[in-house]
């Protein structure tokens, strides 16, 4: 059976910087009816290309495309909001496998006292494994991530939420976007895209300037909040198929799929000569 990341293959191997994604961004950026006269306008009229389509200098093989990409990224949406978890399910899982959260304390009594267990879950099966390959790894850093590869330098633009083997020289990191809250999610939502879009990008062109790869993931949870902002929940479905995010983990997958991913990475990582 094929994995969500198997089938954005085909999205992937058009590479990160292809303005194939800006179509897609402008796509996203139209509100409902728009969307669709926007697909019927770039349909050819009587053998010659329509206005918009020579507007945005668009191939009729791109529109093509296009429309392939809304299909499957409309299934990966479903795939991926049928995952997200309710904070008691998460905390449910937590607790069948003896693993400690904390809580984000606030001072306003009426606002929800968010648990940590995403962030508890990632970490703890991430030490597991790490230890198990006898390797390093660096969980709720508090200080930026630096490489420092073939001459080029660079410093995450943020702190991250996980790093291994360390802070120096990281060949995995990933970013975690839970978000528990009983009201509806608000701008926070995009920020967080907002935020791994940046990370991302600058990784990929640190991989280019100084020839290495990091594993980017990135992890997302809360039913309530995220269903209210599918939109946004679905920038993070274009992040993983452009290939800013190597893997992107929604609810119950981090249950599923964490612990196989990390050790697939470290497993290559150690085949490697030299190691990383």
């Amino acid at each position: 059976m094929k994995t969500d990341i198997d089938k954005s293959a085909r999205w992937r191997k058009l590479g990160w910087s292809s303005p194939f994604w800006e179509l897609v961004r402008f796509y996203c950026s139209l509100r409902g009816n728009e969307q669709k006269k926007f697909l019927l306008d770039l349909k050819t009229k009587g053998g010659s290309p329509s206005a918009t389509l020579t507007l945005l200098g668009l191939s009729p093989e791109s529109i093509e495309t296009l429309t392939d990409y809304i299909q499957y990224r409309t299934e990966r949406l479903a795939s991926a909001i049928s995952n997200l978890r309710s904070e008691e399910e998460a905390l449910a899982y937590c607790k069948a496998g003896n693993i400690s959260w904390v809580v984000t304390k606030t001072k306003s009594r009426d606002h929800h006292q968010s648990s940590r267990c995403m962030i508890a879950t990632v970490s703890h099966i991430a030490g597991e494994v790490c230890s198990s390959f006898k390797i390093g790894f660096e969980i709720s850093p508090q200080r930026r991530c630096v490489w420092n590869r073939s001459g080029h330098l660079h410093v995450s633009v943020r702190n991250l939420d996980g790093a291994v083997p360390g802070l120096q020289n990281p060949f995995i990191i990933w970013e975690i976007k839970e978000y528990w809250g009983k009201t509806s999610g608000g701008s926070k939502m995009s920020d967080a895209v907002y935020e791994c879009h940046l990370v991302g990008k600058e990784i990929r062109d640190c991989e280019q300037r100084a020839s290495i790869k990091i594993f980017h993931a990135v992890f997302v949870d809360g039913r309530e909040q995220w269903l209210s902002r599918k939109s946004d929940l679905a920038r993070f479905l274009d992040l993983e198929s452009q290939g800013l995010i190597d893997h992107l983990f929604v609810g119950r997958d981090v249950e599923t799929q964490w612990e196989k991913v990390l050790k697939t990475v470290l497993k290559e990582a150690a085949a490697k000569k030299p190691n990383p």
